[in-house]
């Protein structure tokens, strides 16, 4: 059967729940986005917890997200958070034991991991061998303030060859400026515009280490695909195996340009039905190891 992309549902891997600024007076409520999923063409979709200080003005637990799957029938997938500074010294049997106590509530991955950190921390690298442990991706927000790094990714690929067994799904402004050979720092907080030139690390790093995969939510995921149209659907047909669908809801909007964008471009022929539907659901099935 032909894949119909205007109505094959969708899988959002970048979700948020609750209220996370404090210049938005209304709380992202779980009604909120069952609304907007259905509006969008969305079957389920994870949730994030924010637990750590850099990532937004307040904190949502992996509590509080499992609690709203629990509540919503299987629309809503549970990621766990756990800041790596948690205690002092080595914390490798702290955060062992609540990485533990989160897979077993049923969290299928770890993140959003948006620490004031290097993305090579001593502390975040011990998160990365747990959750390669206990088969956890990590989705990782990589701008100029959170999971630092240089550019060219070189601390990226330094986990990604000490973790093989750890998936890492990248995602934000520092990570989607690198699918450009040209990216600088002054660009890692910012959305850039203009032809993407050869040679850039994400397409590299995708190429070379199967562990890494990307979301291609938010604004900085837009921006790296209207950037450059015609490099950007080579690029979605090159790597339809290691990206995933993702909206970032953070405030309460009625759309997010992301969902049209990749239907339009399967609608009109500009991407196969096949990697439509790797990108649009199947590869997070399988990823996440969803049933």
């Amino acid at each position: 059967m032909t894949d119909q992309p205007t109505s094959t549902p969708l899988i959002d891997a970048h979700m948020h729940v609750g209220r996370l600024y404090a210049t938005e007076a209304k709380a992202l409520t779980p009604r909120f986005l069952l609304d907007f999923m259905d509006r969008s063409g969305i079957e389920r979709a994870v949730l994030l917890p924010i637990e750590s200080p850099e990532e937004c003005h307040y904190y949502v637990t992996t509590r509080e997200v499992l609690a709203v799957c629990r509540r919503h029938g299987g629309r809503f997938i549970p990621f766990c958070n756990v800041d790596p500074r948690i205690g002092d010294g080595d914390n490798t049997a702290t955060l062992r034991a609540r990485l533990a106590e989160h897979k077993r509530a049923g969290c299928k991955g770890y993140g959003e991991a948006m620490t004031g950190l290097a993305i090579d921390d001593a502390r975040l690298q011990r998160v990365y061998g747990i959750c390669g442990e206990f088969e956890l991706p990590v989705l990782f927000h990589m701008d100029g303030e959170r999971n630092l790094d240089a550019p060219g990714l070189p601390g990226l690929e330094r986990m990604l060859q000490a973790f093989p067994r750890t998936v890492f799904i990248g995602h934000a402004q520092h990570f989607w400026a690198e699918i450009s050979g040209d990216a600088s720092a002054a660009q890692f907080g910012t959305y850039p515009a203009g032809p993407i030139a050869p040679g850039g690390a994400v397409a590299r790093l995708l190429a070379d280490y199967p562990n890494l995969y990307a979301d291609i939510s938010a604004g900085s995921g837009l921006n790296a695909l209207t950037r450059d149209p015609a490099f950007a659907l080579r690029f979605l047909e090159r790597f339809q195996d290691r990206l995933l669908f993702g909206t970032d809801i953070c405030r309460r909007v009625r759309e997010i340009g992301n969902v049209a964008w990749l239907r339009g471009a399967a609608a009109r022929g500009e991407i196969s039905p096949q990697t439509f539907r790797k990108i649009a659901r199947d590869n997070a099935i399988s990823v996440l190891q969803l049933e």
